[in-house]
C-alpha cells in the first residue's frame, strides 16, 4: 500500500453531523476519544486529533495513516472497524466499546480460568498475526488498545499515540512503558515483528495475572517460556513470528488442559483459582491448606486467597461447606503466612490495608463461632497497632463501640491487648465509657499508662 496516497472521502463522513455527542471517554498525548449515540439509541466512539495538534504535519500525517491502516483491514476479525473517516477535519468513527483489555481483566480478573485468559489472549494473536501478514506493525500494544465488542475481542489504537518521544505532553498513559519493547523506546523506526511480540508477551503476562509487567518475578510458572520467549531484551532471542508464538501457547495450554485437575494438590492457591471453572469449597481448602509457596507467600498464596473471597457471603458459604473446625484452622494458617509476608520483601506494602479488610469480612461472615472471631481480632489489633493502620484503627474501633465483640472471647481479647502492650493512636480520641466490655475498656486504659 501507498502511504502516501490519501484515501478518498467517504459518503459516510456525514455521518458524525447526525450523531449527539455524549460524553469524552478517553484522552491520549494527541487525540481524544468521545461516544456518539444515534437517534436510535446506538452507541460509537469517535477519535478525534487535538485541536493544539492541527497544525503539526508529523501528528497530522500520523493520524491519517491510523486511518490508512484501519481501512486497509477493513472487514478483518479482530482488527477494530472504521464505520466513518474525515480527513480533512482529522476524525474516524469506530464502534462503541463496552470495556477494554484493561478494564476487563482488572474487574474480573479472581472469576477467570486460564483457558478464558489464552482464548482472549489467541484473539489478539489473530488480530496481529493479520496485521503483519499486510507489512503492518502496531508498535503501540496494550491492554488499553485491545476493545470488547459485542463479545469479541478487537485491536485499535494502530496511530499516533505511539510517539514515545513526545511522552511527556500531558495525557499520555504511562502504562505504555511498560509494554513497548526497548529498541522502539529508544528510536522509534527501529520496530520490528519482534518489537509487537515483545508487547505481546507483556500482555500475556497481564491477562494472567492481572498486574503490570514491571516485574515479571510472579509469572505463572506454566508459561514462564512463553513470556520470556517473547520479552527477551535481545530482539534475535525473541519467537520469530505471532504464529510461532500462537503455537507454543496452543501446545501449552492442551498440556494444561491434561494436568491442571489431575495435579491440584502441587498448586498453589493462585494456580487452583485461576484454572477452576467451579471452585468447590472442600477442594479449596485442600490446596490452601498445602500451602504450595513457589514464588513468593503474598503471590501464591495471601492476595488470591483475598481476591476470591471478596465478600462476606463467599466466606459464609465456604465455612459451611468445610465446617468451623477447618475454617479455624484455615484462618490460623493464613494468619501465619501474614506474618511470613511481613519478613520478606517484594510484595506491595499499600496491600496492608486489604489484610486487615479481609480479616473483617471473615470475622462478620462467622457470627456462630466465637474461636475464629477471636484470631481475626487479634491479628486486625496487631495490624492496628504494631503496623499502624489507621483504616484497620476504625475497624477496630467499629467493632469494641458497637457491641460485636462476643462475651466469651471479651477476657481473652482484653488479655492478649495488655500482654501484647497493643495500643494504637486512634485510641487515644476513644471515651472509654463507649467500649460496651469492661476488660477491652480496662485493657486499652492499662495499655495506654504504660505508654
Amino acid at each position: 500500500m501507498n502511504h502516501e496516497n490519501k484515501i478518498p472521502l467517504k459518503e459516510e463522513e456525514a455521518m458524525l453531523c447526525e450523531l449527539q455527542y455524549e460524553d469524552m471517554i478517553g484522552e491520549g498525548a494527541f487525540t481524544i476519544v468521545s461516544r456518539y449515540v444515534d437517534e436510535n439509541g446506538h452507541k460509537y466512539a469517535v477519535k478525534k486529533l487535538k485541536r493544539e495538534f492541527i497544525n503539526d504535519e508529523a501528528i497530522v500525517k500520523r493520524f491519517k495513516r491510523e486511518i490508512e491502516i484501519l481501512h486497509a483491514l477493513k472487514g478483518e476479525p479482530h482488527i477494530v472497524p472504521l464505520i466513518a473517516y474525515n480527513e480533512d477535519e482529522l476524525w474516524y468513527i469506530m464502534p462503541y466499546a463496552e470495556q477494554n483489555l484493561q478494564q476487563y481483566i482488572t474487574s474480573n480478573h479472581q472469576h477467570l480460568n486460564i483457558e478464558t485468559r489464552t482464548n482472549i489472549f489467541e484473539r489478539i494473536l489473530d488480530g496481529i498475526s493479520i496485521a503483519h501478514s499486510r507489512s503492518i506493525l502496531h508498535r503501540n500494544l496494550t491492554p488499553q488498545n485491545i476493545l470488547l465488542i459485542d463479545g469479541e475481542w478487537y485491536i485499535s489504537g494502530f496511530g499516533v499515540e505511539k510517539d514515545y518521544s513526545r511522552f511527556s505532553q500531558g495525557g499520555y498513559c504511562t502504562g505504555t512503558y511498560y509494554y513497548a519493547a526497548p529498541e522502539q523506546v529508544d528510536k522509534l523506526k527501529d520496530a520490528t515483528i519482534q518489537s509487537d511480540i515483545y508487547s505481546l508477551g507483556k500482555i500475556l503476562y497481564f491477562v494472567l495475572t492481572g498486574r503490570e509487567p514491571s516485574n515479571l518475578r510472579d509469572a505463572p510458572s506454566a508459561f514462564k517460556f512463553i513470556i520470556k520467549g517473547a520479552i527477551s531484551e535481545k530482539i534475535e532471542d525473541r519467537f520469530e513470528n505471532v504464529s510461532i508464538l500462537k503455537k507454543e501457547l496452543l501446545k501449552n495450554k492442551m498440556l494444561q488442559s491434561k494436568l491442571s485437575f489431575l495435579n491440584w494438590e502441587h498448586m498453589t492457591v493462585r494456580e487452583y483459582l485461576s484454572q477452576k471453572n467451579g471452585v468447590e469449597s472442600k477442594e479449596l481448602y485442600e490446596v490452601i491448606m498445602k500451602s504450595n509457596i513457589y514464588d513468593h507467600v503474598y503471590y501464591d498464596f495471601i492476595e488470591p486467597i483475598i481476591n476470591y473471597f471478596d465478600n462476606i457471603s463467599e466466606i459464609s458459604k465456604f465455612v459451611s461447606d468445610i465446617g468451623e473446625d477447618k475454617a479455624l484452622k484455615f484462618i490460623k494458617l493464613f494468619i501465619q503466612n501474614l506474618n511470613h509476608c511481613y519478613a520478606r520483601v517484594g510484595w506491595p506494602f499499600s496491600a496492608m490495608n486489604s489484610f486487615g479488610y479481609f480479616l473483617n469480612r471473615f470475622f462478620k461472615a462467622v457470627p456462630q463461632s466465637s474461636a475464629i472471631q477471636l484470631e481475626c481480632l487479634k491479628e486486625m489489633w496487631e495490624l492496628a497497632s504494631y503496623h499502624d493502620q489507621w483504616a484497620i484503627q476504625d475497624l477496630i474501633i467499629d467493632i469494641i463501640t458497637k457491641n460485636q465483640v462476643p462475651a466469651e472471647i471479651e477476657e481473652e481479647l482484653a488479655y492478649y491487648i495488655s500482654k501484647r502492650g497493643m495500643y494504637f493512636v486512634k485510641l487515644k480520641k476513644l471515651n472509654a465509657s463507649n467500649i460496651h466490655s469492661r476488660n477491652i475498656a480496662k485493657a486499652i486504659q492499662s495499655v495506654k499508662v504504660s505508654i
